[in-house]
């Protein structure tokens, strides 16, 4: 016979229980190391919009992303798509200001962020850097790029045992 009251207690943990289980990597994906045995090749592209003062700001972003990846331990640079592990292209690159009404009017936050999306094989995830700061101090690439770097980190953390198969079947034995 169960009893209504433990009944009641199950249904409030079985979610606390069940939880951490939802944030296990998918079927068959094997956990990733502190650090890589051999970091994985990225190659930083810019996408192809049409409007071309996007196309200046994109290929303005691209230097200061590719430093900030290749000082991640997990990365080195590609020279080419073709022999990348990973292919990071540029979709957005903007400033902007934030106005916070109060005391003052006026933009209170400065805003840079990086976007782009990370494709690995079949895996793929849009990622964004951000820096946010206030305007006497300013925002700057080189941070976004940098919090942009360390999500890309994060994508091959996720998809460690997606991205050691390709380079598996890219390296010759």
């Amino acid at each position: 016979m169960i009893r209504s009251g433990s009944t009641r207690t199950w249904a409030l943990l079985l979610p606390l229980l069940l939880a951490p289980l939802g944030n296990q990597p998918a079927t068959g994906q094997e956990k990733a190391p502190q650090r890589p045995p051999e970091p994985f090749r990225v190659f930083v592209q810019t996408s192809d919009p049409a409007d071309a003062a996007l196309k200046r700001q994109l290929e303005e972003a691209v230097p200061m992303v590719r430093e900030r990846v290749e000082r991640r331990e997990w990365f080195q640079r590609a020279e080419s798509a073709a022999e990348a592990d990973v292919v990071l292209r540029i979709v957005n690159y903007h400033n902007s200001n934030a106005h916070k009404w109060g005391w003052f009017e006026g933009p209170t936050v400065e805003l840079v962020y990086v976007d782009a999306v990370a494709v690995a094989g079949t895996a793929r995830e849009k990622l964004s850097g951000l820096d946010q700061r206030p305007v006497l101090l300013g925002a700057s690439l080189r941070n976004a790029a940098s919090h942009l770097a360390e999500e890309l980190e994060r994508f091959a953390k996720d998809n460690y045992g997606a991205l050691r198969q390709l380079r598996e079947r890219a390296t010759p034995r």
